[in-house]
């Protein structure tokens, strides 16, 4: 794990806008994410980068050391890959949301991860769920 991902998602990272849009920026960077383009839209958990990759939409939301929420259109495999290398941990699951985007999330807590999985189930607005950590 690289010093930058323990400093914005496993603590509780500044929230001076500029800062935290450029640590995430410059982690994913380091992993080879250049075609990829985030400012902060919330400095306050839980916290929202949003952006370009490659030209589709992208968004992260997270809560530091619970979760982490990839949203993109198109799909983006690299990215995830390149988030699961940062974090150190698989993502837990995936699912289509109403407006097309794939949304990829990563539960810290195991019972967390079991409490969302039982949440989006049987939802519309949550087509082709897949459980990625079993």
């Amino acid at each position: 794990m690289t010093t930058s991902a323990l400093k914005w998602f496993y603590t509780v990272p500044e929230k001076r806008p500029y800062l935290l849009a450029e640590r995430v920026r410059n982690s994913l960077w380091e992993m080879r994410m250049g075609g990829l383009w985030l400012d902060a839209a919330s400095v306050e958990p839980h916290f929202t980068l949003t952006g370009i990759y490659h030209g589709g939409s992208v968004q992260l939301e997270w809560e530091p050391n619970r979760w982490l929420r990839l949203t993109a259109k198109p799909e983006a495999p690299a990215l995830v890959e390149a988030l699961r290398v940062l974090l150190l941990r698989k993502p837990t699951l995936t699912y289509t949301n109403k407006e097309g985007h794939i949304v990829t999330e990563w539960w810290v807590q195991v019972e967390d991860a079991a409490r969302r999985w039982q949440e989006i189930q049987g939802k519309l607005a949550f087509a082709h769920p897949r459980r990625l950590d079993q």
